[in-house]
């Protein structure tokens, strides 16, 4: 790895998997239009890696159908009109409302214990320095990285307290066409996470699964309705 390659990423492992959540993200935030070439070399510059991982992370989303390769061309960003991104998020969302409404019939005391403290951490990101009202307090931008990090973790665990491994593993591959640093920065998908989270929770406490299914799934299709909004407000779905 060159120092180029650590200088972006620090000590991260998968330098390829690192890149290629970095253009996913922005195909699917709008960034990146369908139709847009992806030259390796250019990317590596702005990205500040060698080609090699480019290259490899190119491939990776050639293989998820985010981006096709043109023979003697190149790659470009596959087409992805609306249809598409509701699809997506309608599979995300009865996936993992399966697997909120298994933990609720199944998870144990140290799992629930687990759970809270990983929406804890959630909380704490998007909480803190907050206003009476709850937003963020004037001027502060809240650590993006971090409070996706923090959100993955939280669904992961969750997720694994179903105990439906495959399953798991399916929802795991379908969150590879969201973009969880679209939302951190908006205070409407803040606010919604919060009380989702707790609504969760409780349903968890309770043994409840229909509650904990539809917190989840409503959770999942607030983040398509912020997604699709901003998608046609950049006038995305007009060029795919």
């Amino acid at each position: 790895m060159s120092g180029s390659d650590t200088a972006l990423l620090g000590d991260a492992p998968a330098l390829p998997e690192q890149v290629a959540l970095q253009l996913r993200e922005r195909i699917l935030s709008g960034g990146l239009r369908p139709g847009t070439f992806l030259r390796p070399d250019r990317l590596a510059v702005e990205l500040g890696v060698s080609p090699t991982p480019v290259r490899e992370a190119l491939q990776a989303l050639r293989a998820d159908d985010m981006v096709r390769a043109l023979p003697r061309r190149g790659f470009v960003v596959a087409p992805l009109d609306r249809g598409d991104v509701v699809d997506l998020f309608a599979v995300q969302a009865q996936l993992t409302g399966e697997l909120a409404a298994r933990a609720a019939g199944s998870i144990g005391a140290e799992g629930l214990a687990t759970v809270r403290a990983r929406a804890a951490e959630v909380d704490a990101l998007i909480t803190g320095g907050a206003g009476p009202d709850g937003s963020s307090s004037a001027g502060r931008r809240l650590p993006t990285g971090d409070l996706a990090d923090a959100e993955r973790r939280f669904h992961a665990t969750l997720n694994r307290a179903a105990g439906a491994r495959k399953l798991a593993w399916l929802v795991g591959r379908a969150a590879h066409y969201l973009p969880p640093r679209f939302y951190t920065d908006r205070e409407a998908w803040r606010t919604a996470t919060v009380a989702a989270h707790r609504t969760l929770l409780d349903a968890l406490a309770s043994g409840d699964a229909d509650t904990a299914r539809a917190a989840m799934e409503g959770h999942v299709l607030d983040g398509r309705d912020l997604l699709v909004a901003h998608l046609e407000a950049v006038g995305f779905f007009d060029e795919s």
